[in-house]
C-alpha cells in the first residue's frame, strides 16, 4: 500500500513539473550549443590574455601547484586556471579547448541561475530569467572567450543560493557551508571581491530588521565569516606575504591612477567625473557606445532593448520589496555590478566588471514581466492568460533574434572584433603551418613581437625572429637554410613585392577583410 502511494506521488510530481523540466533541459542544451558552436572561429583569432590562460594551464600540468595568484595578465587569481588545466588533461591543448574551459562555466551558469531564481522568486521568474540568460549576448560573448571572469556569475549564483538558504534555515551548519562557498569565489577573478560587500550590506540590513534576535544572528554571521576565512586562507596568506605584488593589479586598475581623474584640478571636477562614470555604469544595460579594445564588447548596451527596459522596471519593483532578502540581494548585486565602473580606470572593462550583475539582472527582467502579466490579468481578466502568453513569446522572439543576429553576424564581422582578437596574426600563423611546419619564421608587425603570448601558446615549437623595425632589425634577406616563411602584417604587407623579386619561386597566401582589403601576407620560401 505504501509503495503504491509513493508511486502515485512520484507520478503526480512528474505530471506537475515535467514541462518545466523539459524547458530547463532545452535551455541547457541550446545554451551549450550556442556557446560551443564554432568556438575556435568566433571571436576570430585569439586574444593574448586568452593565450595566457592556456600558457598558465600548461604550466600547471608541468609544475603542479603554482599558488593561488600569479603575475600574468597584470596579476590574477588561479582558480579557473586549474580548471583549464583539467580540460587540457582530458583533451589536447588548443584554441578550442582553452575557450571550452570557460564555455563550460558559462553553460553551468544556466542551470545554476535557474535554481537561484526558482528558490528566490518562484517558477515563472526562474523560467523567464533562465531563457533570457541563455540567449543573452552579454553572457554569451564572455562564455566564448578564455577570460576567467566568466566564472564570476557562476560563483555568484552558487554563493547566493547558499546564503539565502542559510538565512531561511534555523540551523548553524548552512551558514558555515555558505561561508565556504562565498570565500571560494575569491579564486575566480578580482572583480568578485565586490560581491561579498553586497552580502555584508544584505546581512547588516537583515540584522537591523530583526534586531531583537541580534545575538543569534551575530553568531550565525560569525560562523559564516569563519567558513569564508577558511576558504580564503591560502590567498590571504599570499597577500600578506607578497602585499606589493598582490595589490599591483588593483593599483594599476584603480580610479586613483586614471589620468583623466588625477588631472582634474578641483573637487568639483572630480565629483563631476565620478558622477559621469556612475551614470555610464547605471545606463550600461541599455546604452554603451564605446568599444572595449580588450574584450571587443560595447557598441550597444549589455542587454537588448526589451530586456534592458524590463530589468530597470524590475529594479523598481525590487526596491519596493526590499525587506525580502532575495529581492534585496538582487538589487544590491545588480547596482554594485553596474556601479563597478566608478572604482576602476576609464580605459575600458565596463562590460567585464559589470558581469557581477549577472545572473540577477535577468531575474529582475523576469520579475517585471510577471508583474506586468498580473496587472493585465486584473485589467483584462477574460483574455489575460492568452495576452500574457503572446507578450512573453513576443519578448523572447525579440530577445533571441536581436542577440543571435548581433553576436553571430554583426559582432563577428566588426573590424574592431578582428583587431582585438588579433585575427590577422592567428590566421597567418595557421596558413604558415598548413602544409608543414616551417623551419623558421620571419615576422613583421608594428603591433606585436613574435614572442606575443598568442603565438607562444598556439605554435610554441616554431622558431622565429622579429624582422620589424619596432621589435627587431628590419631586413628581407633570408639568413637561414630550409623552409622559411615570411609573415607580413600591417604595415609591412607592402614589402611583399620586394620579397617576390628577391625570391621569385616562393608561394604567396593573402588574407582579406570583409571589404576586400589585404590584412596579411604569408610568403613561403623553400
Amino acid at each position: 500500500m505504501q509503495k503504491t502511494q509513493l508511486l502515485i506521488k512520484q507520478i503526480n510530481f512528474i505530471k506537475k513539473y515535467y514541462w518545466e523540466f523539459i524547458i530547463v533541459v532545452l535551455c541547457i542544451a541550446i545554451g551549450a550549443f550556442i556557446r560551443i558552436y564554432k568556438l575556435a572561429d568566433l571571436p576570430p583569432g585569439l586574444h593574448g590574455d586568452e593565450a595566457i590562460t592556456g600558457l598558465e594551464a600548461l604550466r600547471i600540468l608541468h609544475e603542479g601547484w603554482i599558488g593561488p595568484y600569479v603575475g600574468s595578465a597584470l596579476g590574477q587569481v588561479t582558480g579557473t586556471l586549474y580548471a583549464t588545466a583539467l580540460v587540457f588533461k582530458l583533451f589536447h591543448p588548443s584554441l578550442f579547448t582553452v575557450r571550452l574551459s570557460m564555455a563550460i562555466m558559462g553553460i553551468a551558469t544556466i542551470p545554476m541561475a535557474y535554481f537561484l531564481f526558482r528558490y528566490s522568486f518562484g517558477r515563472w521568474v526562474a523560467l523567464f530569467g533562465m531563457v533570457s540568460l541563455t540567449f543573452s549576448y552579454w553572457h554569451l560573448h564572455f562564455s566564448r572567450v578564455a577570460f576567467p571572469i566568466i566564472s564570476v556569475p557562476l560563483m555568484i549564483s552558487l554563493a547566493s543560493i547558499a546564503v539565502l538558504w542559510a538565512i531561511r534555515s534555523t540551523m548553524m551548519w548552512p551558514w558555515f557551508f555558505a561561508g565556504l562557498i562565498l570565500g571560494a569565489g575569491i579564486y575566480t577573478h578580482s572583480t568578485y571581491l565586490i560581491f561579498p560587500l553586497t552580502i555584508v550590506i544584505l546581512l547588516s540590513i537583515n540584522l537591523a530588521l530583526h534586531h531583537l534576535q541580534w545575538r543569534l544572528l551575530l553568531l550565525k554571521y560569525i560562523v559564516l565569516g569563519f567558513g569564508s576565512l577558511i576558504a580564503t586562507l591560502p590567498l590571504l596568506q599570499f597577500a600578506l606575504v607578497s602585499t606589493d605584488f598582490y595589490f599591483s593589479h588593483t593599483r594599476q586598475a584603480s580610479l586613483l591612477n586614471d589620468p583623466l581623474f588625477t588631472n582634474t584640478s578641483t573637487n568639483a571636477e572630480k565629483v563631476d567625473f565620478i558622477t559621469r562614470q556612475l551614470w555610464d555604469g547605471l545606463t550600461l544595460l541599455f546604452y554603451h557606445p564605446g568599444i572595449d579594445y580588450i574584450d571587443g564588447s560595447g557598441g550597444r548596451g549589455a542587454l537588448d532593448p526589451a530586456l534592458a527596459i524590463l530589468a530597470y522596471l524590475g529594479m523598481g519593483i525590487s526596491l519596493v520589496r526590499w525587506r525580502r532578502p532575495p529581492y534585496l540581494l538582487a538589487i544590491l548585486t545588480v547596482v554594485a555590478g553596474m556601479a563597478a565602473t566608478v572604482v576602476a580606470t576609464n580605459f575600458g572593462g565596463d562590460m567585464r566588471r559589470s558581469l557581477i550583475a549577472v545572473p540577477f539582472v535577468y531575474a529582475l527582467a523576469g520579475i517585471a514581466t510577471i508583474e506586468i502579466g498580473m496587472l493585465l490579468r486584473r485589467i483584462v481578466s477574460k483574455w489575460s492568460y492568452q495576452l500574457g502568453l503572446v507578450i512573453i513569446i513576443s519578448i523572447f522572439i525579440a530577445v533571441i533574434t536581436w542577440n543571435m543576429r548581433y553576436y553571430f553576424y554583426d559582432f563577428a564581422h566588426k573590424d574592431s572584433t578582428r583587431w582585438v582578437f588579433v585575427d590577422d596574426l592567428v590566421s597567418s600563423l595557421k596558413i604558415a603551418h598548413q602544409s608543414k611546419n616551417p623551419d623558421v619564421i620571419y615576422f613583421y608587425s608594428d603591433r606585436w613581437s613574435y614572442n606575443y603570448e598568442t603565438r607562444l601558446f598556439l605554435y610554441p615549437n616554431t622558431p622565429g625572429f622579429d624582422r620589424s623595425k619596432e621589435f627587431g632589425t628590419f631586413s628581407l634577406i633570408k639568413e637561414h637554410p630550409g623552409h622559411t616563411t615570411y609573415i607580413l602584417l600591417s604595415p609591412y604587407i607592402e614589402q611583399l613585392e620586394q620579397l617576390k623579386q628577391l625570391y621569385p619561386n616562393g608561394e604567396t597566401a593573402l588574407g582579406y577583410d570583409d571589404q576586400g582589403e589585404v590584412r596579411f601576407a604569408v610568403y613561403q620560401v623553400y
